[in-house]
Order: structure tokens, then sequence, then C-alpha cells
């Protein structure tokens, strides 16, 4: 039977995100191919874990994420990158130059040369990382995130008395800040999963938005939250992906979103996109989806056609068939 090591960073209780992804898949695979695990350990140096890494290696080795440098201690090998994201790049690039330099290079262009097959998350990623670290594009293979099986269908009500909208994640590109303008002096609710900042906090406050915060959540809370809400709010300014998007379509709700980049080719005709740039869009976007219960029910319905590309069985498929095609290579 094929055997396959999954890389990932240090181990993490919440079992979310990368973990909880390829945790799935392993378990999808199971009786086709052998997975062990490494997860790096925190108390070693990057050096450390990379020699570690080598003494895990089996015959396909799959990089999960977040830790490409390890790909320097398999050399040689049959070797996977998963990549989700290289919106870092961007922001180094603006902030530190040579910063950005060290980190394209060392993050990924010396790792890509050590690698049979890389797997991206999108077409918006693929073209992303042939654009910025000229990866030959027959080495990549565009395999999305899975939704999660948690995350399941709620039928919706009458919306909330205040209708509370749902925004996931927090740094400057979830552009939290258009959202607050979009809302401001309405009667409407923000729910943020995430760690808001001081500026954004003040803001809300300022503008005296209804919100609040929850952080550290389980996936079943964040389940919770999916259900309680009335609208998923996922204007980025960049995502790789948008798991967001899959996660609420898939519970039940309908989503606002960006009309560019991976979000834009992940939602297609089942979100409401707009310009993030522009508050005024968003508001609309909300205020219709408030007001016009069939025109809300048809973006949800949209929603759920939407989510059966992404579901365990089908991806996981995809890694396997990744993987033997990897494995018959000489």
């Amino acid at each position: 039977m094929l055997s396959v090591t999954h890389y990932y960073r240090e181990s993490r209780k919440t079992g979310l995100s990368i973990e909880g992804i390829f945790g799935l898949v392993k378990e999808c695979l199971r009786g086709n191919v052998v997975i062990k695990d490494f997860y790096c350990d925190i108390n070693r140096s990057r050096i450390g874990n990379t020699l570690q890494a080598k003494k895990y290696a089996s015959e396909i080795n799959h990089i999960t994420g977040d830790v490409n440098f390890l790909l320097f201690g398999l050399r040689g090998r049959k070797n996977i990158l998963t990549i989700h994201d290289v919106g870092h790049c961007d922001t180094l690039k603006k902030r530190n130059y040579i910063h950005y330099l060290i980190y394209k290079y060392f993050w990924y262009q010396f790792p890509l040369l050590y690698t049979d097959i890389v797997t991206v998350v999108s077409e918006f990623t693929k073209r992303t990382i042939i654009e910025y670290f000229n990866c030959p594009e027959h080495k990549i293979r565009v395999i999305p995130d899975p939704v999660k099986p948690v995350f399941q269908y709620s039928k919706k009500g009458a919306l909330n008395e205040q209708p509370r909208i749902l925004m996931m994640g927090t740094g400057r590109h979830k552009n939290l800040g258009n959202l607050i303008e979009a809302v401001k002096g309405t009667g409407y609710h923000i729910d943020i999963i995430g760690w808001p900042s001081d500026e954004e906090l003040g803001k809300l406050d300022t503008y005296k938005v209804s919100y609040k915060v929850f952080n550290g959540l389980t996936d079943r809370e964040v389940y919770e939250r999916y259900k309680e809400c009335d609208i998923m709010y996922n204007a980025s300014f960049y995502e790789g992906f948008g798991m967001p998007i899959i996660e609420a379509q898939s519970v039940g709700r309908p989503v606002i979103t960006s009309n560019i980049g991976a979000m834009k080719e992940v939602a297609g005709t089942s979100a409401v996109l707009v310009d993030p740039n522009k508050p005024e869009e968003i508001r609309v976007a909300i205020d219709r989806l408030v007001t016009d219960r069939k025109w809300y029910d048809e973006i949800t319905e949209r929603g759920r056609a939407n989510i059966a590309p992404y579901q365990y069985e089908s991806i996981a498929a995809q890694y396997l068939a990744v993987y033997n095609e990897l494995a018959a290579r000489k």
C-alpha cells in the first residue's frame, strides 16, 4: 500500500485550518493509503525540525502548508507542496523589500525546486505563484479546500429583529473598516470572529455600531455563529480561497463577497458580489438581502448548489490521484 507522510506546522489543539482539512482527508483515504503525520516541534529551530523531518520521510512526502522550509531536508525524494495563500508576499513587499526577498526565496522559490507537484486551492493562487515565482504550470494541480462536515444546512426562519452580519477573521485585508462604514447609522449588528484592531474597535464605538467579538471558538461554536447570523460578510481585499463563503453556503446563509480574485472564482453567481473598496455597494447589498426575502432565499439556494465540488470525499479522491501519479514516476 502506498505510504505518505503529512508534514504539519506545530500541533494545535483546535484542529482548525490546515490540520482539520488534512485530518479528514486522511480519514477518507484510510484503506487506500498509509498516512503518518509529522508535526514541527515548537521547541526546535527550523533547522532542527528540517533535520528531524528527514527521519519521517515516506514514499510520498506532502508538506500540507505553512512549513515550506522542511523541503530542504527532503531533497531527492518525491514531494508535494500545498500552497494555500501567498498574500503575505504582497504585504512584505510594501513594508520591507529586503524581508520580502528573503521570504520569497527561502519560503517559496528554493523549496519549489525540491517539489515535484504543487497543489493550490484556487486558479487565482495558481496564477499568482506562476507570476511571482515562475513555477512551471505543469507542476501545479488545483485542489480546493473542502468544507468540514460540521457545517450542515440549517433552514433560516425569520431574520433577526436586529439583522446580524457575521464576519470571519480579522486583519486589515479582511476589510472590517468598510463594513463598519457601510452599517453606521443603521440598526444592523456585526458578529466578529477574530481579534479586531484597537483602531477598528474605536471606530465601532465612535459610530455606535452594535457588535460582539468572539475568538478561540471550536468548529461547533463557529457553526452556531453561522446558524445565528442572517448574512455572511466576506468582502476582503485578498483571499487565497475564501472558505467562509463555502461554510456559510453549506449552513444556508447568503454571502456578500468581493468581485475580485479567488472570492469571485469560488462564489461565482452564488453570492452577492461587491467592490470591497466601496462601502455604499456593501450597504446596498445588505439592505436588499434584509428587505427582499425572495432575493435572500434565491441567493441562499444558489449557495447551496455551489458547495457540491467542495465535499471531503471529492477532495480526498483528488489527493489520492496526485499521490498515485507521483508514486508512478521513476
